[in-house]
Protein backbone atom coordinates (compact mmCIF):
# COMPACT_ATOMS: atom_id res chain seq x y z
CA UNK A 1 0.00 0.00 0.00
CA UNK A 2 2.79 2.46 0.92
CA UNK A 3 4.53 1.77 -2.37
CA UNK A 4 1.44 2.83 -3.98
CA UNK A 5 0.87 6.17 -2.15
CA UNK A 6 4.35 6.68 -2.88
CA UNK A 7 3.90 6.71 -6.95
CA UNK A 8 0.89 8.56 -6.48
CA UNK A 9 3.15 11.34 -4.74
CA UNK A 10 5.63 11.03 -7.00
CA UNK A 11 3.39 11.23 -10.49
CA UNK A 12 1.62 14.60 -8.84
CA UNK A 13 5.08 15.95 -7.93
CA UNK A 14 6.23 15.24 -11.76
CA UNK A 15 2.76 16.61 -13.41
CA UNK A 16 3.40 19.62 -11.33
CA UNK A 17 7.43 20.01 -12.14
CA UNK A 18 5.96 19.65 -15.84
CA UNK A 19 3.08 21.99 -15.54
CA UNK A 20 5.43 24.78 -14.38
CA UNK A 21 7.99 24.36 -16.96
CA UNK A 22 5.20 24.73 -19.47
CA UNK A 23 3.81 28.03 -17.97
CA UNK A 24 7.48 28.74 -17.80
CA UNK A 25 7.63 28.69 -21.18
CA UNK A 26 4.45 30.20 -22.03
CA UNK A 27 5.06 33.14 -19.66
CA UNK A 28 7.48 34.32 -22.30
CA UNK A 29 4.66 35.49 -24.91
CA UNK A 30 1.68 35.30 -22.36
CA UNK A 31 1.30 37.04 -19.11
CA UNK A 32 -1.10 35.37 -17.03
CA UNK A 33 -2.63 36.45 -14.13
CA UNK A 34 -4.59 35.03 -11.31
CA UNK A 35 -6.62 36.62 -8.65
CA UNK A 36 -7.76 34.50 -5.79
CA UNK A 37 -10.39 36.69 -3.43
CA UNK A 38 -10.75 35.38 0.06
CA UNK A 39 -13.11 37.09 2.94
CA UNK A 40 -10.46 39.51 4.12
CA UNK A 41 -7.46 39.23 1.37
CA UNK A 42 -6.94 38.93 -2.20
CA UNK A 43 -3.71 37.05 -3.29
CA UNK A 44 -2.18 37.75 -7.04
CA UNK A 45 -0.37 35.93 -9.18
CA UNK A 46 1.17 36.48 -12.45
CA UNK A 47 4.04 34.89 -14.37
CA UNK A 48 6.00 37.23 -16.93
CA UNK A 49 8.93 37.03 -18.62
CA UNK A 50 9.73 33.39 -16.68
CA UNK A 51 9.60 35.21 -13.92
CA UNK A 52 6.27 34.40 -11.20
CA UNK A 53 4.91 37.21 -8.96
CA UNK A 54 3.24 36.43 -6.05
CA UNK A 55 1.23 39.73 -4.86
CA UNK A 56 -1.10 39.93 -1.39
CA UNK A 57 -3.43 42.53 -1.02
CA UNK A 58 -4.84 42.28 3.15
CA UNK A 59 -8.05 43.60 4.13
CA UNK A 60 -9.96 43.66 1.28
CA UNK A 61 -8.79 47.22 0.17
CA UNK A 62 -8.81 45.86 -3.97
CA UNK A 63 -10.73 49.09 -5.50
CA UNK A 64 -12.04 45.96 -7.96
CA UNK A 65 -13.32 43.42 -5.38
CA UNK A 66 -16.80 42.87 -7.13
CA UNK A 67 -14.65 41.89 -10.01
CA UNK A 68 -13.47 38.99 -8.65
CA UNK A 69 -16.67 37.21 -9.41
CA UNK A 70 -18.85 35.67 -7.16
CA UNK A 71 -16.36 32.27 -6.97
CA UNK A 72 -13.89 34.48 -6.03
CA UNK A 73 -11.29 33.92 -8.72
CA UNK A 74 -10.31 35.46 -11.89
CA UNK A 75 -8.05 34.55 -15.00
CA UNK A 76 -7.09 37.14 -17.17
CA UNK A 77 -4.21 36.12 -20.16
CA UNK A 78 -2.57 38.77 -22.63
CA UNK A 79 0.10 39.17 -24.93
CA UNK A 80 3.44 40.50 -23.68
CA UNK A 81 4.20 43.96 -24.56
CA UNK A 82 7.21 45.73 -24.30
CA UNK A 83 5.94 47.83 -21.25
CA UNK A 84 5.94 44.14 -18.82
CA UNK A 85 9.27 43.03 -20.69
CA UNK A 86 10.82 46.59 -19.45
CA UNK A 87 9.47 46.13 -16.17
CA UNK A 88 10.46 42.59 -15.82
CA UNK A 89 14.23 43.82 -17.09
CA UNK A 90 14.81 46.65 -14.75
CA UNK A 91 13.59 44.46 -11.59
CA UNK A 92 15.42 41.21 -12.69
CA UNK A 93 18.72 43.63 -13.21
CA UNK A 94 18.06 45.36 -9.92
CA UNK A 95 18.02 42.30 -7.35
CA UNK A 96 18.31 38.72 -9.21
CA UNK A 97 16.23 36.39 -9.80
CA UNK A 98 14.60 36.10 -6.45
CA UNK A 99 13.42 38.88 -4.82
CA UNK A 100 11.09 40.27 -2.20
CA UNK A 101 9.30 44.00 -2.43
CA UNK A 102 6.78 45.37 -0.08
CA UNK A 103 3.76 42.68 -0.75
CA UNK A 104 4.72 40.49 -3.35
CA UNK A 105 7.75 38.20 -4.14
CA UNK A 106 9.33 36.83 -7.24
CA UNK A 107 10.93 34.07 -8.60
CA UNK A 108 11.97 32.00 -11.70
CA UNK A 109 9.37 29.73 -12.66
CA UNK A 110 12.10 26.71 -13.18
CA UNK A 111 12.29 26.97 -9.66
CA UNK A 112 8.67 25.59 -8.45
CA UNK A 113 9.62 22.94 -11.35
CA UNK A 114 13.15 22.37 -9.72
CA UNK A 115 11.40 21.78 -6.26
CA UNK A 116 8.37 19.25 -7.58
CA UNK A 117 11.14 16.90 -9.48
CA UNK A 118 13.32 16.61 -6.63
CA UNK A 119 10.10 15.93 -4.45
CA UNK A 120 9.14 13.29 -6.54
CA UNK A 121 12.42 11.64 -6.91
CA UNK A 122 12.63 11.65 -2.76
CA UNK A 123 9.03 10.25 -2.57
CA UNK A 124 9.82 7.39 -5.00
CA UNK A 125 13.09 7.08 -2.93
CA UNK A 126 11.56 6.88 0.66
CA UNK A 127 11.62 3.81 2.41
CA UNK A 128 15.02 2.41 0.37
CA UNK A 129 18.40 2.27 0.98
CA UNK A 130 20.41 4.93 -0.67
CA UNK A 131 22.24 3.49 -3.75
CA UNK A 132 24.71 4.95 -5.90
CA UNK A 133 22.42 4.41 -8.78
CA UNK A 134 19.87 6.82 -7.20
CA UNK A 135 22.24 9.48 -6.72
CA UNK A 136 23.27 9.68 -10.15
CA UNK A 137 19.84 9.99 -11.33
CA UNK A 138 19.47 12.63 -8.89
CA UNK A 139 22.20 14.11 -10.19
CA UNK A 140 21.21 13.91 -13.56
CA UNK A 141 17.90 15.31 -13.12
CA UNK A 142 19.04 18.16 -10.87
CA UNK A 143 21.75 18.70 -13.51
CA UNK A 144 19.31 18.91 -16.33
CA UNK A 145 17.20 21.37 -14.55
CA UNK A 146 19.84 23.63 -13.69
CA UNK A 147 20.83 23.61 -17.50
CA UNK A 148 17.76 24.33 -18.45
CA UNK A 149 17.85 27.35 -16.42
CA UNK A 150 21.33 28.29 -17.82
CA UNK A 151 20.74 28.40 -21.43
CA UNK A 152 17.20 30.46 -20.75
Amino acid sequence: MAKYVRYALASVCFAASVACLALWWRSYATVDEIETGFPISLLTTTGVGGVSYLGFVGMSVAPDWSDVGRDGWRLASYEVDSLHRDSVTSVTDESGQFGVGEGWIFFPLWYPALIFALAGVASLRLGRRFTLRSALIATTIVAGLLGMAVIL
